[in-house]
């Protein structure tokens, strides 16, 4: 995916490549430019963790994902990126962390749904055979001499 950064005097055009991370592509062009975390936390009124947190491309630790687009339309100002492009680029990262997640979770799901079949019908079984007895024991047909 291709982002034109404009700063100025000078267009550059920069490839954020698939391998690349979204956060690592923020902190390249963040550092390609001399500023800290600090001076744009200090700019944007974003507190240091949640700019970091874009950095390390930890969305779980943003209070929600609008609040993040907010954050990140913020930072790529300071930094000089198209708010839009960076925008785009975080919708595609966050789809796929999503439905990497989302997969990952009904894959647990399926794993661990055969072991809580087996216990139900276990249960059940149980329940069945001591309603059968006492039902039994109650009309006369079985008796017990140890009892």
């Amino acid at each position: 995916m291709y982002v034109l950064i404009s700063n100025g005097k000078y267009i550059r055009i920069t490839l954020f490549t698939v391998n690349m991370k979204f956060g690592v592509f923020l902190r390249k062009e963040r550092e390609l430019r001399g500023m800290t975390l600090e001076e744009i936390s200090h700019q944007t009124k974003v507190h240091t963790r949640f700019l970091e947190a874009i950095e390390l491309d930890d969305f779980s630790l943003l209070p929600a994902k609008a609040f993040a687009k907010g954050f990140l339309r913020s930072y790529a100002r300071m930094v000089g990126l198209d708010e839009e492009l960076v925008i785009t680029n975080f919708e595609y990262c966050h789809r796929t962390l999503q439905t990497k997640e989302e997969s990952d979770h009904v894959r647990k799901h399926a794993e661990s749904q055969p072991r809580h079949r087996l216990v139900f019908l276990t249960l059940m079984l149980i329940i069945v055979v001591l309603t059968a007895i006492i039902i039994l024991y109650y009309q006369g047909y079985l008796t017990f001499n140890w009892l």
